[in-house]
């Protein structure tokens, strides 16, 4: 009995003295130029790239300076040629070849009748926060929910049975911005 006190003893010890010393010493952290101490494991790059998608598109510093001439924009309204999904593609372009960016789109559903937005039974605004670069064409898409389809019948239809156009946007630049804005890519297109 005196050597299984004497081996608990013995033990006893060991586990309080490995305890206070790794208590009392600093872990060692290598932390690299790019790196701080947020608790994150991001980069203080990395970090200032979150904090400004925080920041709305139309808000964040733009270099440059709005051209001579507003832009002229249109946009052209698809149905998912696939049948599989209730999708209305827009694709947006300028015709003097300019960067814009954020756009407010109004989208309404055609039929015998229907001169514009204002008698059609579907009509919604779909805001879009990304841009169009320059000499380019931006697409993007919307989903048409079966409770809004449900006033027209109930079937998407085709591309004919729908318009769309722009009715608002926010910057323009006659060139593309160096470097581009960083947006997330929350496309629904793929």
């Amino acid at each position: 009995m005196k050597a299984r006190l004497l081996i608990l003893i013995v033990l006893a010890g060991g586990l309080a003295v490995y305890f206070a010393v790794g208590k009392s010493r600093a872990p060692t952290v290598v932390v690299t130029a790019a790196e701080d101490q947020g608790g994150d494991g991001m980069t203080r790059e990395e970090r200032a790239r979150k904090e400004t998608e925080k920041i709305e598109l139309c808000k964040r510093p733009l270099p440059g300076v709005e051209p001579p001439e507003k832009p002229d924009l249109a946009v052209t309204v698809e149905v998912d040629p696939t049948g599989k999904k209730n999708r209305l593609y827009f694709n947006i372009s300028e015709s003097h070849g300019y960067y814009v960016e954020t756009f407010r789109i109004q989208a309404w559903y055609k039929r015998e009748g229907v001169t514009g937005p204002e008698d059609s039974p579907l009509e919604w605004t779909l805001y879009v926060e990304n841009f169009l670069k320059a000499n380019e064409t931006f697409r993007t898409c919307a989903e048409v929910v079966p409770v809004e389809l449900s006033r027209v019948g109930g079937d998407m239809g085709t591309t004919a049975n729908w318009d769309a156009k722009i009715i608002w946007h926010c910057r323009a630049r006659a060139k593309n911005p160096d470097p581009l804005p960083f947006v997330t890519d929350m496309d629904r297109c793929h």
